[in-house]
């Protein structure tokens, strides 16, 4: 249902909000989501590339964990707020939320975020106090008091407008770039696109991978990706040759490549596993 400017939802005893993004930041910010007491049955989740990089604050104070995605050891422990760069392979992380809050950036807002290269971060999740400082810090604190999501919502609204930088060459070259692909997947020309916008491969590769962690190539694969997602989210009768040629690919065995890659799984077994969230697979 609608809650002012948010989706409310309750399942069970799960609440999950969706903010809605004001005017001034949705040029950068994706989704600013709220989550409290999200227990499923599984214990883990893979969590599958989508080309966006997170902000995750955990409000009750216990740590989230990483494991390794072949031994199921955990790799890395996560507390108070973390970053998480852009990814190129899925990551297996903890299921469970008592109370957290998580901000996705668009493709390619990284850098006027962190006022630098997200490529460093690409694969990688850092405390986020080694980015942001003491500010992230006293941000938690305030996220951590017992007021209503509206009010947390608009604390991190506040500090967003202070973070974000404004940076004409996102905003007019780099989200062109982005738009482009995502919107032709199948039929972008990354060489045609470099030109277009007036650059070398190798510097348009530069740029792209400064803002959007990745190369170009390897952003459009992970929407070639997305892109099979939400095809089949949904349809209880799936094609996988239909699907893969409709995403772009001319043969089975690059479609099954990279969807392992990206999954770790082979798409029969996808379908079996998924469940309410196409990038998020339970871990059973």
């Amino acid at each position: 249902m609608e809650y002012g400017s948010t989706n409310f939802t309750i399942l069970d005893i799960m609440i999950f909000i969706q903010h809605q993004i004001p005017k001034n930041l949705e040029r950068y910010v994706a989704a600013l989501l709220y989550h409290k007491d999200y227990f499923p049955e599984h214990k883990k989740d893979k969590y599958l590339p989508d080309g966006t990089i997170n902000i995750i604050f955990e409000l009750t104070g216990n740590p989230k964990f990483i494991y390794h995605n072949n031994t199921g050891e955990i790799s890395q422990t996560c507390s108070d707020v973390w970053f998480s760069g852009v990814l190129k392979d899925y990551i297996t992380i903890s299921s469970h939320h008592e109370e957290m809050m998580v901000l996705v950036f668009k493709p390619g807002a990284g850098f006027p975020l962190i006022h630098g290269s997200v490529a460093f971060y690409t694969n990688r999740v850092v405390p986020a106090e080694e980015i942001f400082g003491p500010t992230i810090l006293n941000l938690l604190q305030e996220l951590k008091q017992p007021t209503p999501a509206e009010e947390k919502f608009r604390a991190i609204e506040k500090w967003l407008d202070r973070q974000l930088n404004a940076d004409d060459f996102y905003l007019e070259v780099i989200r062109y770039a982005i738009e482009a692909i995502e919107n032709s997947p199948t039929q972008i020309n990354l060489s045609k696109l470099s030109e277009k916008l007036g650059y070398s491969q190798k510097q348009f590769i530069q740029l792209f991978k400064k803002y959007v962690g990745l190369t170009p190539k390897q952003f459009h694969r992970i929407v070639r990706f997305n892109e099979i997602l939400a095809a089949v989210e949904n349809k209880e009768t799936i094609s996988w040759t239909m699907v893969a040629a409709d995403c772009g690919y001319f043969d089975q065995a690059h479609f099954i490549k990279d969807f392992q890659s990206f999954s770790g799984i082979n798409p029969k077994k996808y379908l079996s596993d998924i469940e309410d969230y196409p990038n998020f697979l339970p871990v059973k």
